[in-house]
């Protein structure tokens, strides 16, 4: 037998805090060793500045004993720590609540007060009727409620800065600088600053920096939705005198260059404004604050000349204003007052998502000389973000960065098809001119970034090292949460390329190339949420990019294809014809992103929320039903290999209707609403009607578009992932598809709506096999041939060919060897149950996966030995029950050594099907 896998140590260790009793011991009773941990409000951990009137509280278990279970809990909410401590919850405490959740409990104490810190604690009774220890005392802090709590503060703006939008520009005016020198009022307890930038902004108080993000705010449809970020300011605010100042970038708020998606005439079109407040508590319990308004001074001298996300930078040293954020600063007299604006049109609300930080810095492998004084950097790896220059020489020295995914064949960065999207003067390019400075000058931009793995430097004054340039990588600061690995080194390197092309691609929404569009396509979004979901916490960014999807959402029920979106691919919106009204396969990200959110955390009202933008959505779409009772619209299963697909959007636009459908229902019945329940399984029985009349071919027992002869492996892919084909013709659809994959030497030949299900629908159907064999193959199309390519990341279509290198909708692949190599699925929301049922392909001896859910981490693993004998290990967190399928291999369930404590349920479909409590658990099948 081989030894017990590294990850089920280690995740015994994290879920359970020590190594449970050996497996085969006499079961330990729940005990009131189990303590609350990971205590989260709004799913973060002390978060500062919410605004959600009921934040939603959780924890999770940890014990040293398996076969926890809570039984009850009890939360007391205090207006201090020593408060807390003492027992006093002089804000909420509900009592005893009999309930084994653990995640999402609403706060239903008073009203909550703005910019106000509240600190809770909570215990659990164990199933034996223990109650265990208070929890480590946690808190969360409001921020600012409603526009009376910002106490005055005006959005203000620079008035030399503004431009007609819509008119482009090859420049515009340079990055504006706000000011304002105060005094603190008195002795400093604690400071807050509440600040909204827009579109991008850096704050210094003291000349010290604010924070560690990046890009912030965050990108939104600004006329319904802007966001301000609180920041901690007490160790930078003095007593006495002070100053603070501000450098605002364009970001997508004022883009002045003419683009593919029209930003340049997005309704809440602006120069760049700013609001913020200053709150400077005293230790008498006093305040202090500083309020932005015309009392503010602005300038246009200093050294940010240029920024706009599609082009790059351009920043002069030699315009650098020394101690323009100190007090006394001596050019203060030479800046003008501020003036008030009006600011964004949309709600102005807490930021609620991780921010964008710089992840990583990365030392390049590789310098080239491909013509004289022009260097070229290699990274070698893809990324999204910017270089950090390192450069020493005569004040007046220009050097450009230009950015790219790839090399031309002069061993120079080359930027393909760039000018098809955007009319810019220059092309993901920075431009730095050296100050006056002695000794070397370190510079980076700070309001745009760039997809790319090479940098093409000229202007250099000396030959470079290493040390002159170095990447910057940034992507939403998620926490990783995902771990696999696997007996096959190519399925590793596309789950880390996976994993790339993901963190790659969250800037703050969910993107679908950082070089040429940074788009919030809604059909990536959806067709990797689950993947992403495994591999990083989620929850915070999904819940933002849904609300992003409702304020995108017309009257009528219309949904863009891109959120946010400046008005692009609505109905009778100028540009691309193909994404004009319905485009239900992106169109479904409200849902389905919804319904994963439920299923992985057990969230009703991550539903309630979004369930009437979906009924609206639905009545939209239905209403444009073809006298066939299908939807021919949208843009079908795009970049299938060989171009266009010629079925066309029909079969699959009708495939998704009818799972809107059956997902409403699903959602009408969790929420108790029967009548619309019942109308939904109406639609969905009906839409299965139509479709299964338009294009299922009894006879040959396969799906297919009428006028296309060519078998479509999508097109049958669909049907059996939603359902809709009949029982007695499941066994030939599958049959087909398999001899399409096979006649094709194990190739799919699908784009991103048939990638996505491919490879389950073979698992689910008993045809591992194959999907194993797709899964690793290497020549095209696949995504092995794009690791031998030598690609990191992920690219736009199979062929080599391809525009962008950096895209993630292909991810999907990640959910399969979450869910089906591995096994780890949801059984109930929330993990509440978790199934543990891999797939053991033939050519493939070892598997494992960890990701954490809300009630701790899951994780399994199993692997073959010489002898064909099975080992099989779960890890089932706290609170949680576990249903693990054990593959027989072609014995009988007789034949699995199980653990005594296993409840043994059923033989099931080749699986020993057992139940078992938290822990760890092995079952080895000889």
């Amino acid at each position: 037998m081989s030894h017990r896998p590294p990850l089920i140590a280690l995740a015994l260790l994290l879920t359970l805090g020590l190594l449970v009793a050996p497996m085969s011991s006499p079961p330990v009773a729940a005990s009131t060793d189990a303590a609350p941990v990971d205590l989260r409000v709004e799913d973060a951990p002390d978060p500062l500045g919410i605004d959600v009137a009921q934040p939603r509280l959780s924890w999770r278990l940890e014990s040293q004993h398996p076969g926890v279970r809570q039984s009850a809990y009890q939360i007391q909410v205090a207006g201090s720590r020593s408060a807390l401590l003492d027992g006093d919850a002089d804000v909420w405490d509900p009592g005893t609540v009999e309930s084994g959740a653990s995640a999402h409990i609403a706060y239903v104490g008073p009203d909550l007060e703005p910019a106000t810190r509240y600190h809770w604690r909570v215990r659990i009774r164990d199933a034996g009727g223990a109650w265990t220890e208070w929890s480590s005392p946690s808190w969360w802090e409001t921020g600012l409620l409603d526009d009376a709590d910002w106490q005055g503060a005006a959005w203000i703006g620079n008035p030399d800065s503004p431009q007609d939008p819509g008119v482009p520009e090859a420049d515009h005016p340079a990055a504006p600088r706000f000011r304002y020198e105060f005094d603190s009022g008195g002795p400093v307890e604690q400071a807050r600053l509440y600040l909204s930038g827009l579109g991008y902004s850096v704050a210094h108080i003291n000349g010290e920096r604010v924070g560690s993000a990046v890009l912030d705010p965050g990108q939104t449809d600004y006329s319904d939705t802007a966001f301000y970020v609180s920041h901690d300011v007490t160790a930078l605010v003095a007593e006495g005198a002070n100053a603070i100042g501000v450098e605002l970038g364009r970001g997508f708020y004022g883009i002045s260059t003419e683009n593919a998606w029209n930003w340049n005439t997005a309704p809440w079109w602006s120069d760049p404004e700013l609001r913020a407040l200053l709150v400077i508590t005293h230790p008498d319990g006093t305040t202090s604050t500083v309020a932005s308004g015309e009392d503010w001074t602005t300038s246009l001298e200093g050294p940010t000349r240029y920024d706009e996300v599609f082009v790059g930078e351009t920043y002069d040293a030699r315009s650098e204003q020394p101690g323009w954020s100190t007090p006394g600063y001596d050019g203060a007299a030479h800046w003008d007052r501020a003036e008030t604006t009006p600011g964004p049109g949309g709600e102005l609300r807490a930021r609620p998502h991780e921010p964008v930080r710089v992840a990583e810095t990365i030392t390049p492998v590789e310098i080239t000389e491909p013509e004289p004084g022009v260097y070229v950097f290699d990274l070698g790896v893809q990324i999204a973000g910017w270089a950090r220059l390192s450069v020493e020489g005569d004040a007046g020295t220009e050097v450009s960065l230009r950015y790219g995914e790839r090399l031309g064949d002069d061993g120079l960065v080359s930027i393909p098809q760039y000018d098809d999207f955007h009319t810019v003067p220059r092309a993901q390019t920075d431009l730095y001119t050296l100050g006056d400075r002695a000794g070397p000058q370190t510079w980076e931009p700070s309001y745009t970034y760039k997809g790319f793995r090479f940098v093409e430097v000229r202007g250099l004054p000396s030959a470079p090292t290493t040390g002159t340039l170095q990447g910057r990588w940034t992507h939403n600061d998620f926490a990783s949460i995902g771990h696999f690995d696997s007996g096959s080194e190519l399925l590793n390197t596309i789950r880390g390329n996976t994993r790339r092309a993901l963190l790659n691609n969250h800037q703050h929404i969910p993107t679908d190339t950082p070089v040429y569009e940074k788009a919030g396509w809604t059909g990536d979004a959806q067709l990797t949420a689950t993947t992403a979901s495994y591999e990083f916490d989620m929850s915070r960014f999904h819940r933002k990019y849904l609300d992003d999807i409702l304020d995108s959402q017309l009257p009528s029920g219309e949904l863009p294809t891109i959120v946010p979106t400046s008005g692009w691919s609505y109905e009778g919106a100028p540009g691309w014809p193909a994404v004009h009204g319905p485009t239900p396969e992106w169109d479904i990200a409200l849902f389905t992103m919804a319904l994963n959110l439920y299923e992985m955390e057990g969230d009703v009202r991550v539903l309630e929320r979004y369930y009437d933008a979906m009924k609206l959505y639905f009545s939209w779409v239905d209403a444009r039903v073809d006298e066939d009772g299908l939807y021919p619209y949208g843009l079908g299963d795009w970049v299938a290999p060989g171009g266009e697909p010629p079925e066309g959007p029909v079969l699959s636009a009708t495939a998704h209707v009818h799972l809107m459908a059956g997902q409403l229902t699903e959602i009408a019945q969790i929420l108790d609403r029967p009548d619309d329940e019942a109308f939904y399984r109406d639609r969905a029985d009906q839409i299965g009607a139509d479709f299964n009349r338009a294009f299922l071919d009894e006879e040959a027992g396969l799906y297919r578009t009428p006028g296309v002869d060519e078998y479509r492996q999508t097109s049958n892919i669909l049907p059996l992932a939603f359902g809709l084909v009949p029982d007695e013709h499941v066994e030939a659809v599958v049959d087909n598809l398999v001899a399409d994959i096979r006649d094709r030497g194990d190739r799919l030949n699908t784009g991103v709506i048939g990638t996505r299900y491919l490879l389950p629908v073979l698992s689910h159907h008993g045809r591992i096999d194959v999907a194993y064999a797709v899964a690793t193959q290497t020549e095209e199309p696949s995504w092995g041939y794009w690791v031998e390519l030598g690609n990191t990341s992920l690219q736009e279509h199979w062929q080599a060919d391809t525009r962008s290198l950096n895209h993630h909708f292909f991810g999907s692949i990640g959910h399969w060897m979450y869910a089906d190599l591995a096994g780890i699925t949801p059984a109930e929301p929330g993990y509440a149950t978790v199934r543990f049922k891999p797939h053991l392909p033939q050519d493939l001896d070892r598997a494992e996966a960890a990701t954490e859910t809300v009630r701790g981490q899951a994780a399994s693993s199993w692997r073959r030995d010489g002898d064909g004998d099975l080992e099989q290990e779960v890890v089932v967190p706290p609170n949680a029950t576990g249903e693990v399928h054990v593959p027989l291999l072609g014995q009988d369930a007789d034949e699995v050594a199980a653990p005594p404590e296993a409840e043994f349920v059923e033989e099931r479909a080749g699986y020993a099907v057992y139940t078992v409590g938290s822990g760890a658990w092995r079952f080895v099948v000889d």
